[in-house]
């Protein structure tokens, strides 16, 4: 199947990493394909009982330094690609992704899992999962 416009959500882990190397391997079998990689951004604030508190500027500032870290490195690892770029979103991880693809006419989604235990994702949930259950295009997961 070939697709016209690839999403690969990125994050510096070892399974956005092989996710990322898929979708290059996906893009090099046509030139044609668009490779967008995304790195999101949590800055929500934070709420505790009744009452909201913004995230630290520290924090934020370092949130920020990270994210450019893994921009240049992801850059650096598709500078070669003829269609391809890098995108910045802020928000909730998995609706800031849904969002992107169904907003710019992505036609698959190659992320990886961070491979939490039942319980755990029972729990707080996981970001591949709520893409996988909400998106309207395909899901590849990597592991």
């Amino acid at each position: 199947m070939i697709f016209k416009h690839i999403l690969v959500p990125y994050d510096g882990s070892k399974s956005s990493a092989r996710a990322l190397d898929k979708a290059i391997e996906l893009v090099k079998g046509n030139a044609a394909t668009q490779l967008t990689v995304a790195h999101v951004i949590n800055l929500q604030p934070v709420v505790l009982a009744d009452m909201t508190f913004a995230q630290p500027d520290a924090y934020q500032d370092q949130v920020r330094e990270q994210g450019n870290a893994i921009i240049d490195k992801v850059k650096e690892i598709t500078g070669d690609l003829p269609l391809s770029d890098v995108v910045v979103l802020a928000g909730s991880p998995a609706q800031a992704i849904i969002d992107y693809a169904e907003n710019s006419d992505c036609d698959l989604i190659v992320m990886g899992s961070r491979g939490l235990s039942s319980f755990k994702e029972l729990m707080v949930g996981s970001v591949s999962h709520n893409v996988i259950l909400h998106a309207h295009i395909p899901v590849m997961i990597m592991k």
